[in-house]
């Protein structure tokens, strides 16, 4: 996977978290449930984990006392007196901890080992082979980091041995990287490494190590200047036959050996011949790339970097498709042994001193057959671009559309600065980052806010600040611009920089940066991903370039020499930065995108052209030996592993698993402190003294033809005023108090809790649910509540401008959504099919919410008095704060969520009582799904396909293998992922290029997906699809029991991913509590997973054939794609178009 610089981790208007400073957030976004089988698509099925896991729900306590509850509040905080005055008294701090033992077994969170004591004198993990280097203590990680050295290899290794041991064990090694070229070679060597090794000899000991494994992360990256390979598990066992694989994957691959030459021809390029016997290209990554650089905004940036550098930057680490099958198999081994050495690399991992001491031996077993090679070292170097403009460049490109039209404004335009060409200080790295957000970082931030209200263009384009890489850089654009606009939009950027930079910012503006930057710094643990990935890939952005690893997160005293500046000069300190990193540096690159109807087609002309003329060239004889490389590739893919070599891939056996899924507590309290209020209550660890809170608000009186504003209104309430606070006020005084306040809508299904298996219906119970999530310390929880307080119950209608902007900037952002992410709306489109709240999510945040929006901002230009009361409609169903139909959810470690609660009870009473009816929603119907239910009725499930301009698509197809009512058992699952990570993966990825492919069965309605992720071969993948049920039942003679337990070790693997972040366990705990299902259930089906057989197998079989003839398909795919399916056999599907 080809990764690039991350914007600024503090950006609140960036999506995504940067690797620089703090723990990177991988799992953004919001694909649709469906499990991902390839390396590449691994952050796409971890996006999943915690939606999957709302529907398996956990067991909980309950208490509607609030008599006790109280009682246990006023113990609290006599002992946290208790612990303050008498700290010195040994015996009385030991009747102390055995009470908060006894005290705390109601709050015991999910199962964990014991915490190790909080301390930094731990003993350093040694090994004869490895000098230590480094070694200290991070208060605010509660961890030890040991730096060392590898002896005979130089090669550094960094250990990061956290105090609660129930983190996830991580173990990643990296290589430095440097391209002379877009052939996409360190990409492409990226994917090959895992195609067999020397001791592992399988074709893709990859995927069968997926097969039989618990890993929480599995994956692979190729930045611009390094390629890294990182991998995590819970499980002890599994994480060193990770860690086995990897290593001999990178030091000893097949890819590099004569034996290996195929395999450069599957992950890269090659030639093939398609039905009528032309030449073709085909290739993972050449697909891949396809893919990448058919995005606008993608393109744009690549092209960039080329005018951007003068050093390897330059060169697309990725691969460029028309550079891509330059590459030849003596370059590929050339580049393989200039960068794979241990001295060019660096070796991370996270656990227990006894894991780091064994994964220390685990090296050394492969690194004490180098010796140090200071040319390696000094050859992957990558040097500083040096800043030489004498004044900015401009440069225009083409981009394709499907038709150009300027009074919709295609235009794309954007500049991007080089802000460094040498080292930057820690303290400098935050400088920068405080600037961004004081620019950028908000929805009232000078710059962003005035482009966006500019007129001139639909959304805000560049994200600011990109770290991660040698160099910074800061962009901005605009892109939906008209023509004549182009120049307006490069004017009002360099003024409103201009005016900043004399205006400068006011303290309340710089107070509100600093503490959001400080807040997320000491936030250690966030997202979904192991806390040691994001360590280990933070470490890197300095370490890769010869720095110390640990000042990547050692940030304490480089914020306090900020901080110390910031009170010396002021706003000074950041009108400078303007002047001298922005105004005065003509080292940038003004790019303009502008709109091509012709360019997609004269592409695949020209491809087809480029084939055919070296078709033309070759001899029959040569010719022929492409055709019989091909046929040899496709005959080894097809060819499965001997039974020897499946077996050395190491395994887990059944008894390693768990039979018990990972459980939380959670504290129900009904009418809490005498109000009507529901509270609920999750005791985390981890992120000592930050308070988590979500404040959940029913809206279920919200008439139905309304609903679909609802995205809309979430984004205005994050840019709108109130009734007493501007919008730069709000943003000001959530910078200060809080780490955020995030505001979202859920539609929550809800299950019936006496029913202890999963049935295929068709869900009918559902709550409809706003909250407000925000997080805090609890020392500013009271300010946090009222600012909530006034955006639920305050919150105005932004103005006709700013409505039409953000409906503008939400319909372009939509249609580049669709074009990148394509599988995730041909899910859910063909899903809203047969399922109602899949339907209603379809309405909210498929494609009919683009139809949507597009009618909006019709309606918004030419009714605007009309358009408003509807928004002040949607605003009325939630402004009430009814205390009735609240609920409110708690969560972080037990002494914060004690000194929180006075705060938490003054705002629970001061919501006052209600007279209003509770609905009961377990009971009744809610009324968007009755009128849910009759818009089903006039829907016949069919073929479509969204038409796009890209040159990949994204093939689904989805049905029902369940009837009404019917049970639906765990072991359904071993045949489906068995079908997963062996046919599917060999058959759409391997052999037909696809980027990836993803099958999931929704365990509470029956239905079944399978959908293509930046697919090549549209026809050849519905094949594959409707081919499945044939392959599995001539696999049934031949499955082996070894084959059956793989597969249902990757069931048990998607159920319990990795140890999640206090706030993600909070929030999933309290999600699955109020969806009203049990841990029985849980346990019902991971029993049922575990005791699959091969009739279960039979079974599958069966439903799949029927599945195969009833599901329909729906895709993402360009018009000339569609045209070839229709003149094949789909001549019936209903197109879409954008």
């Amino acid at each position: 996977m080809r990764q690039r610089s991350t914007p600024s981790p503090f950006n609140k208007k960036n999506k995504m978290t940067s690797v620089e400073m703090k723990p990177l957030t991988l799992a953004a976004g919001t694909d649709d449930d469906v499990d991902s089988i390839d390396m590449e698509m691994e952050i796409i099925r971890r996006r999943q984990i915690l939606k999957r896991k709302t529907s398996d729900l956990l067991d909980f306590d309950i208490n509607v006392d609030i008599f006790p509850y109280y009682k246990r509040r006023q113990e609290r905080k006599k002992k946290i007196m208790r612990l303050i005055t008498a700290v010195a008294t040994a015996i009385l701090l030991i009747l102390i901890a055995s009470f908060t033992m006894f005290h705390s077994k109601s709050h015991s969170g999910p199962k964990k080992q014991p915490k190790t004591p909080k301390h930094s004198d731990a003993k350093v993990p040694e090994h004869p082979s490895f000098g230590i280097m480094r070694s200290m203590f991070l208060e605010t990680h509660q961890a030890h980091i040991h730096v060392y050295k590898h002896k005979k290899t130089s090669a550094e290794f960094m250990a990061y041995i956290p105090n609660d041991v129930a983190q996830d064990k991580v173990f990643g090694i990296s290589f430095r990287t440097k391209p002379t070229s877009s052939n996409g070679v360190a990409h492409i060597l990226e994917h090959s490494v895992l195609s067999g090794s020397e001791k592992y000899k399988a074709k893709d000991p990859f995927v069968l190590l997926m097969k039989g494994s618990l890993n929480t992360y599995l994956n692979a990256m190729t930045y611009n200047d390094r390629t890294v390979y990182p991998v995590a598990s819970r499980n002890r066992k599994d994480f060193f036959n990770l860690m086995s694989v990897y290593l001999d994957a990178v030091f000893a691959p097949r890819c590099i050996t004569d034996e290996g030459r195929w395999v450069l021809k599957q992950e890269g390029w090659r030639y093939d011949t398609d039905a009528d016997d032309n030449l073709e290209i085909k290739g993972v990554v050449y697909s891949e790339m396809k893919g990448v650089f058919s995005d606008p905004i993608s393109f744009l940036n690549r092209n960039t970097d080329k005018f951007l550098y003068n050093n390897t930057y330059y060169y697309d680490s990725g691969g460029e498709p028309s550079e891509i099958p330059t590459l030849t198999q003596e370059e590929f081994v050339e580049f393989y042994n200039r960068h794979y050495h241990p001295t060019n690399s660096q070796s991370f991992v996270s656990g227990t001193a006894q894991d780091v001491m064994e994964a220390m031996h685990e090296l050394d077993s492969y690194m004490s057959k180098y010796k140090y090679d200071l040319d390696i070292k000094k050859n992957s170097e990558i040097p500083f671009s040096i800043k030489y403009f004498d004044e900015p460049q401009s440069h225009t490109l083409q981009y394709p559309v499907k038709e150009v039209d300027d009074s919709k404004g295609q235009h794309i335009f954007q500049i991007t600065w080089l802000l460094n060409d040498e080292h930057l200080p820690q303290s400098a790295s935050l400088a920068f980052y405080i600037l961004d957000y004081l620019l950028v970082g908000t929805a009232s931030a000078p710059l962003y806010k005035r482009l966006s209200e500019s007129g001139l263009g639909t959304e805000v384009t560049g994200n600011g600040l990109a770290t991660g890489l040698l160099q910074y850089s800061f962009a901005m654009g605009l892109r939906g611009i008209k023509k004549s606009d182009v120049g307006k939009v490069e004017n009002e950027i360099i003024s409103i920089l201009e005016d900043v930079a004399n205006n400068g910012f006011s303290q309340d503006e710089i107070d509100a940066a600093i503490n959001s930057i400080e807040f997320d710094l000491r936030e250690v643990h966030t997202g979904s991903s192991p806390m040691g990935i994001s360590i280990f890939t933070t470490a890197l952005t300095k370490w890769n370039y010869d720095l110390l690893p640990e000042s990547a997160i050692m940030y304490d005293e480089a914020l306090e020499e900020v901080k110390e500046s910031v009170k010396q000069m002021g706003s000074r300190f950041f009108q400078k930065r303007i002047r001298d990193y922005l105004l005065t540096n003509n080292h940038r690159v003004h790019i303009t995108l502008e709109p091509s109807d012709k360019l997609e087609a004269e592409m695949i002309q020209a491809e087809k052209e480029k084939n055919a003329q070296y078709q033309k060239s070759l001899t029959k004889n040569e010719l022929d030996e492409i055709k019989n490389q091909a046929a040899a590739l496709k005959k080894l893919q097809d060819t499965p592993d001997s039974p020897s070599i499946v077996k050395s891939i190491p395994s887990l056996t059944i008894a390693d698993l768990d039979r018990t899924g990972v459980e939380y507590d959670i504290e129900e309290l009904k009418n809490v402190f005498g109000s009507q209020v529901t509270l609920t209550e999750n005791v985390v660890d981890g992120n000592a003294g930050i308070f988590y809170i979500d404040i959940g608000i029913d809206i279920s009186s919200l008439a139905y033809y309304n609903m679909e504003l609802i995205p809309f209104v979430e984004e205005m309430l994050n840019e709108g005023d109130t009734k007493n606070m501007k919008r730069a006020d709000i943003d000001n005084s959530i910078g200060k108090a809080t780490g955020g306040i995030g505001i979202s809508f859920e539609l929550i299904p809800l299950y019936d809790k006496n029913v202890e298996d999963y049935r295929a219906t068709n869900a009918n119970k559902m709550k409809s649910v706003i909250f407000f999530r925000a997080k805090c310390t609890s020392n500013k929880t009271k300010e946090t509540l009222d600012l909530i307080k006034e955006l639920a119950k305050n919150s105005l209608p932004v103005d006709q401008k700013k409505a039409i902007e953000i409906l503008e900037r939400k319909i372009e952002s939509f249609k580049s959504r669709v074009s990148s992410s394509g599988h995730s709306f041909a899910s859910t489109r063909i899903h809203s099919r047969y399922d109602t709240i899949t339907y209603l999510t379809e309405k909210l945040y498929g494609i009919e919410q683009l139809h949507s929006l597009e009618s909006m901002l019709e309606k918004a230009d030419k009714d605007w008095n009309s358009f408003r009361k509807r928004l002040e409609k949607v605003i009325a169903s939630f402004s009430h704060m009814n205390p009735s139909t609240m609920v409110i959810n708690v969560s972080g470690d037990l002494e914060t969520i004690t000194n929180s609660m006075d705060a938490v009870e003054n705002f629970i009473h001061s919501l006052g009582r209600s007279e209003s009816e509770v609905k009961d929603f377990f009971k009744m119907e809610h009324p968007w799904i009755t009128k849910a239910k009759q818009a089903m009725k006039q829907i016949t499930p069919h073929d479509e396909v969204i038409s796009i301009s890209s040159q990949v698509s994204y093939v689904g197809k989805g049905g029902t293998i369940f009837g009404p009512n019917e049970k639906i058992s765990g072991t359904n699952c071993a045949p489906l992922e068995f079908l997963k990570k062996g046919y599917l993966w060999e058959t759409v990825r391997a052999k037909n290029g696809a980027y990836g492919v993803m099958a999931s069965l929704d365990k509470t309605d029956g239905f079944l997906g399978m959908v293509s992720y930046r697919d090549p071969q549209f026809m050849k993948t519905v094949e594959a699809y409707n081919g499945a049920g044939d392959y599995l039942n001539e696999q049934i003679s031949k499955l082996s029991k070894d084959e059956i337990k793989t597969s249902i070790i990757g069931c048990i693997n998607n159920l319990d991913g990795s140890a999640l972040a206090p706030r993600e366990a909070g929030w999933l705990s309290f999600l699955r509590h109020i969806n009203g299902s049990t841990a029985s259930r849980r346990q019902k089906w991971r029993d049922q997973i575990l005791t699959t057989k091969k009739s279960d197998f039979h079974s599958f079989v069966k439903r799949l054939n029927e599945w195969k003839d009833k599901a329909t398909l729906g895709s993402v795919a360009s018009q000339s794609t569609i045209d070839d399916a229709s003149n094949a056999s789909l001549s019936n599907m209903n197109i879409i178009e954008l």
